[in-house]
């Protein structure tokens, strides 16, 4: 199967998944307004950009529509779908989606907290870790904040989400190894966590991403394309022939995972398709959507993706963490379908 009828089949796959009510384990990661249905929603926004698929949009709207005004918390994690309402409503403006960006725009800018060092501190639905530091944090929240940036042309909140990219990355980025690490506390001055596989792919695409609408003055610039490189030299070093990487990327003990491969198939291919990223890392990235494509089964379903992944204390607790059909699996895969088919 080529790359557009695979994603077309996947896509297809994850909008009828978004409107099962499944009683499976994480089946709730379907109906819930998580960071997780906001991850396959972005994958699913680029797909209908490459196939003009009406329904793709149609189905989101009905989705959303259906749970706006049950938002069960403002924070970091939830705040992910709006870099698809944004889309939705550049097409269709509705006050009720203006009136949940403001929302999210005062909780990232003046609500939410922050920790020592001045990051944005992760927050979920179900649980409170004080004083944490995510990568998760780069693409469900400071994404949407920079594109809504743009879209106002707000150069406070511009300003603010590249001040917390820098932030984070100063934070998470491990010299030593240099790959990100998952976390970091930041009154206790630790990492936390370990070099966790789909942490570092948030970070490969969500770099990437930011760069792509970054101002083309922004200081830190260099200092982010450069740690991005290190961080991608590193990861050539690690896949595996298969083309995968693991969950854990420097312990050959835990498995081989589709997500982390599917997000840094999608960041390199976008990153050297813009110019951001040396084409030298091109035939890492082609093995990583080859990869990719192979764990998507005839019926569109992504496996070999680990489940949502908190902050664990070792490797051996992220090797535990089960697989599972998930929302956000699905998304990352149908992005580095969508550089596939560019690639063609």
């Amino acid at each position: 199967m080529n790359h557009l009828d695979l994603l077309k089949l996947t896509a297809a796959r994850t909008l009828d998944l978004t409107f099962e009510h499944s009683d499976q384990p994480g089946g709730i990661r379907w109906r819930r307004w998580d960071w997780s249905i906001g991850v396959a929603f972005y994958g699913l926004w680029k797909t209908y950009e490459m196939t003009r698929d009406e329904e793709i949009p149609i189905k989101m709207k009905q989705w959303i529509d259906q749970r706006i005004d049950a938002i069960e918390k403002i924070c970091v994690n939830s705040n992910s779908l709006l870099m698809t309402m944004l889309e939705l409503n550049e097409r269709d403006p509705d006050e009720k989606y203006e009136k949940v960006f403001q929302t999210f725009d005062r909780y990232l800018m003046i609500e939410g907290r922050r920790t020592p060092s001045g990051a944005l501190e992760h927050t979920v639905l179900d649980n409170n870790w004080a004083h944490q530091v995510w990568a998760d944090t780069i693409f469900m929240s400071l994404l949407y904040l920079a594109q809504r940036g743009l879209a106002l042309r707000n150069e406070e909140y511009r300003r603010e989400a590249y001040k917390q990219l820098d932030i984070h990355c100063k934070l998470l980025f491990d010299p030593q190894v240099n790959l990100f690490v998952h976390g970091w506390h930041d009154v206790e001055r630790k990492p936390i966590g370990v070099h966790w596989g789909r942490g570092n792919a948030w970070m490969t695409a969500g770099i990437v991403e930011l760069l792509e609408i970054a101002p083309e003055d922004l200081p830190q610039r260099r200092e982010l394309t450069d740690t991005l490189h290190k961080q991608l030299q590193a990861l050539s070093g690690l896949q595996d022939p298969s083309g995968l990487w693991r969950t854990v990327l420097n312990h050959e003990e835990t498995y081989l995972e589709t997500s982390v491969t599917a997000g840094v198939a999608y960041g390199v291919m976008k990153g050297i398709r813009l110019g951001l990223i040396d084409p030298k890392f091109r035939g890492m990235g082609e093995r990583a959507l080859s990869a990719v494509a192979d764990n998507i089964d005839q019926e569109g379903y992504v496996t070999g993706g680990s489940t949502g992944t908190p902050v664990k204390a070792n490797a051996l607790e992220y090797n535990r963490i089960a697989f599972g059909i998930t929302p956000f699996t699905q998304g990352l895969a149908l992005l580095a379908l969508c550089e596939a088919v560019r690639g063609e």
